[in-house]
């Protein structure tokens, strides 16, 4: 399959996905006494964890803008002045990603209530908004270790070019996952699921 066709099948798989949980939100509303109730916690530490998100899911943004736009349109090569904007951008989004994951670690773990609030009636952005980070985070790895090890002369050129196909297909994947991590997260903070 071509880089551009993966592009296009991720991008659509994504918004397929956040398209049906908007049909069947409002059909399967139930009504949940809890909603709203959010644990009391401290404001510093709310304030914090809005920046951290916004903070990276913009770094996200940005490296998905400068890796996907050129590289389409140049037919899959990233060259000069989108190469050095993506370059510069991939530092704060990989220092953000590991800011995301150690702030949503502990709320993402899974519990026995997920499998029921999976199957039950909308309930199901905690349990979604998890299972998109953990794939985020497994992604984030093969991203970042690929295009690293790509720049140091241990590898020889066949494989430096395999480690930077390496590093496109898991970085187009992780920003599907991302894009719905972000999705269901907001939608299990309006729903008020903290866990």
């Amino acid at each position: 399959m071509s880089y551009p066709a993966a592009v296009m099948m991720v991008f659509l798989a994504a918004l397929a996905i956040v398209a049906l949980d908007v049909v069947l939100r409002p059909v399967l509303r139930r009504t949940n006494a809890g909603a709203g109730d959010r644990p009391a916690g401290s404001s510093l530490i709310g304030w914090l964890r809005v920046a951290v998100n916004v903070a990276g899911f913009g770094c996200l943004a940005a490296a998905v803008v400068t890796g996907l736009s050129p590289a389409l349109q140049n037919n899959g090569a990233m060259t000069g002045d989108a190469l050095i904007t993506h370059v510069s951008v991939a530092p704060p989004f990989a220092i953000a990603a590991v800011i995301v994951a150690v702030f949503w670690a502990n709320r993402n773990r899974f519990s026995a209530a997920d499998w029921s609030r999976l199957i039950s009636a909308g309930g199901w952005a905690a349990p979604l908004r998890k299972l998109f980070f953990w794939i985020s985070v497994v992604l984030a790895i093969p991203t970042l270790v690929s295009i690293l090890a790509a720049m140091f002369p241990i590898f020889g050129t066949d494989d430096q070019q395999t480690l930077v196909q390496i590093h496109r297909y898991c970085a187009l994947f992780l920003a599907g996952s991302g894009f719905l991590f972000a999705y269901f997260a907001l939608m299990a903070w309006r729903e008020g699921s903290q866990d």
